[in-house]
């Protein structure tokens, strides 16, 4: 197995326009951690830019922000789709000491400061993406329960049916 680890950032490509994108970047658990985070020593590689726009064709704040928010999750969905297939099947691989093995890449972590945490896990600004902490009580030293994908998967199916409910 090899973990894939995935991070990006948003970066300012430019600076006439103010154009900006999220750089993805891929790397693999099996480097060590102290070889993995150095820049120097070239262990991440660029697989992809998602775009970001303002979608002026959308009128309402929150429909632009959705927007944003699935345009980048249909981006990412197209980059690391291939990895879900490969995953599963295996691909034969070179390993260091020259022996051909068939590895089986899956997605492991997505790396990325709070508003790509944010972005990623669809929560709102203020919330923690982790766990289930009231926005009062942020910051305190204090366990709280983490969050369940199968309930926030649930709660984003409701969107579909009932925008009330869903809110």
């Amino acid at each position: 197995m090899i973990p894939v680890l995935v991070s990006s950032d948003k970066t300012q490509l430019t600076n006439f326009r103010e154009k900006m994108a999220y750089p993805i970047y891929l790397t693999i658990g099996n480097i060590p951690k102290d070889i993995r985070r150095k820049l120097s020593s070239h262990a991440h590689i660029l697989i992809g830019y998602i775009p970001i726009t303002k979608l002026t064709g959308i009128n309402t704040k929150a429909g632009r922000r959705r927007g944003l928010i699935n345009l980048f999750h249909a981006c990412m969905h197209n980059v690391l789709d291939s990895i879900s297939y490969y995953g599963e099947t295996g691909v034969p691989m070179m390993s260091g000491d020259g022996t051909w093995r068939r590895c089986h890449p899956i997605f492991a972590n997505f790396i990325g400061d709070y508003p790509e945490q944010v972005l990623v896990t669809c929560t709102y600004s203020g919330q923690c993406p982790k766990c289930q902490v009231p926005p009062d009580q942020l910051g305190k030293y204090k366990t709280f329960p983490l969050r369940v994908q199968a309930m926030a998967i649930d709660t984003y199916l409701l969107a579909n049916d009932s925008v009330r409910t869903f809110h």
